[in-house]
């Protein structure tokens, strides 16, 4: 039997000593012929180490589980669910939602709108690109359309129910609000209730032309001033849910132009800004300068005289022009004129008959004449005419006051802030953005300001309400809700005395809010 040797310790210590001296000693016959190399040999045996201890320390992949999973089987089980959730390429097909879509010659919202596509209409996904589907829109012509646009096939959003119906105001309450009428010698006037987040009464007095002895009605459209401002907040809100505009991104990541007060060039502006009225953005120049067809946004914006001294974003100062960017800024987003966006993200996909531009109204002999001292200071027909069309963003626009829309129509717009985004069975905006909106921002001794409401405890009593009022070529107007109690009432008025309180509250509107409170929502 053949003896096996054993090793003791010792014997293993003195083996691997001996092994160890024999590989220094080649290692001193290499360095010899080639001291270069030998020098080269010794760093690397002591830099790699290292290195990839250090590496190993401070990167944040898992290498041990990396590398366990080389040596796990490739024949692992895979999550049918998580194949069949990934949206494919191409080969489904598309409707359009709206009432208008824009295709661009690439995908991106910035490049050249080479046509639009209206709504109903489909279409096969030819390619996917982020957030842009490439399709065929004529014969052999090909372009890529915003997925903010369409749904896909069987993803069809539903006929909208509107759960409105409301009803003439009658009887004590109507003569209350007559004689408050009567007593600021209103031309016309128009009211609607929200009770229980639906509108639920209307009321109308006078004239919508009084040459014509043609009186209001419960669908008479009025131009509400600034009222526009929270329609313009509104349709904005939809391109923050649908992930279009960022609230707190730079304004010039949009228009691709500088877009800085110049006398804080280092503060950024945002759209949240311009919503809030803290942009530091004046009035008077950037207005009637940016009225003139040949004026362009991007020379507006940089000329010292549009701003005030104010830092953007640390104070409140009214401004009619950075709602009129706000339509500009929708446009740049949408490659949409404001007119078309507003019709379809708002009024044609919900059903009213409003616009921002007159060209674009069902009934455009329903609209009442602006009265002032008893005097037509702003005609039907100058109201309803068509407005002149320019490039998408390219110019200012009167997103800030130039709405047309009844008072019934308007109040249903804002039950839309009162049910969290719902419009019967519509989601207009998401809960989030609602609460954007109604998020109090800055504030004085007065108000507390959201994105286009003020906040005031003083408009009606018991109430904190969310309020906006607006005034133009004698039209006297108020919105405002109360977001607990679900309740609001939107004022409309035309020719009526104009004296306000201190708090610069329209006499004639808040009057008519409170009669209105006081008999159909708070005794009730």
């Amino acid at each position: 039997m053949q003896n096996e040797k054993k090793y003791s310790g010792n014997s293993v210590k003195a083996e691997l000593g001996a092994f160890c001296s024999r590989l220094w000693k080649k290692y001193l016959r290499f360095y010899r012929r080639n001291r270069i190399r030998g020098i080269g040999t010794v760093g690397l045996a002591l830099i790699v180490p290292v290195s990839m201890v250090l590496a190993y320390k401070r990167s944040r992949i898992n290498y041990v589980e990396v590398i366990s999973s080389w040596f796990k089987s490739s024949n692992s089980v895979v999550d049918v669910d998580d194949v069949s959730s990934e949206e494919p390429e191409s080969g489904f097909n598309v409707i359009v939602k709206y009432t208008y879509g824009t295709i661009c010659s690439e995908p991106n919202f910035k490049k050249k709108v080479q046509n639009t596509v209206t709504k109903g209409q489909k279409f096969e996904v030819l390619e996917t690109s982020g957030d842009f589907y490439r399709i065929e829109y004529l014969q052999n012509r090909f372009g890529w359309i915003d997925k903010y646009f369409v749904d896909k096939e069987g993803q069809e959003e539903p006929k909208v129910i509107d759960p409105h119906n409301p009803v003439e105001i009658k009887g004590n309450t109507a003569t209350a609000l007559k004689k408050i009428c009567q007593d600021y010698s209103a031309m016309g006037v128009g009211v609607a209730v929200i009770k229980d987040g639906k509108v639920s009464y209307t009321y109308t007095y006078g004239y919508a032309n009084k040459s014509l002895h043609k009186k209001i009605n419960a669908d008479t459209k009025f131009r509400p001033a600034s009222l526009s401002k929270i329609i313009s907040t509104l349709s904005t809100m939809t391109l923050v849910d649908a992930g279009r505009i960022d609230l707190d991104r730079n304004v010039e990541d949009y228009f691709g132009f500088r877009f800085r007060n110049p006398l804080y060039p280092e503060v950024e502006i945002t759209p949240r800004m311009l919503l809030n009225h803290s942009s530091s953005l004046g009035d008077e120049y950037i207005i009637y300068t940016g009225s003139n067809a040949g004026t362009r946004l991007k020379d507006l914006v940089v000329d010292l005289k549009s701003y005030n001294n104010q830092k953007p974003g640390k104070e409140f100062s009214y401004s009619n022009s950075g709602f009129g960017i706000v339509g500009s800024l929708d446009e740049v987003v949408t490659n949409l004129h404001y007119i078309y966006f507003t019709d379809s993200v708002l009024f044609d996909r919900l059903g009213l008959d409003a616009a921002f531009g007159g060209q674009s109204l069902n009934d455009k002999n329903n609209v009442a004449e602006c009265y002032k001292v008893g005097k037509i200071a702003r005609s039907r027909g100058v109201l309803v005419k068509d407005r002149l069309i320019r490039a998408p963003g390219d110019t200012y626009i009167l997103a800030q006051g130039s709405l047309l829309i009844s008072p019934k129509d308007y109040a249903k717009l804002v039950t839309i802030f009162i049910n969290d985004g719902m419009y019967g069975n519509i989601r207009v905006l998401s809960k989030e953005a609602v609460k954007e909106v109604e998020k109090e921002y800055l504030k004085d001794d007065k108000f507390r300001y959201c994105l286009g409401f003020k906040k005031s405890t003083n408009y009606v009593p018991g109430h904190d309400m969310y309020y906006h009022g607006g005034n133009a070529y004698g039209v006297y107007a108020s919105v405002c809700y109360d977001e607990k109690q679900k309740s609001g009432v939107v004022v409309m008025t035309s020719g009526a005395w104009g004296s306000f309180d201190d708090n610069h509250f329209y006499k004639v509107c808040q009057k008519l809010t409170q009669q209105c409170y006081a008999d159909l929502i708070d005794n009730h």
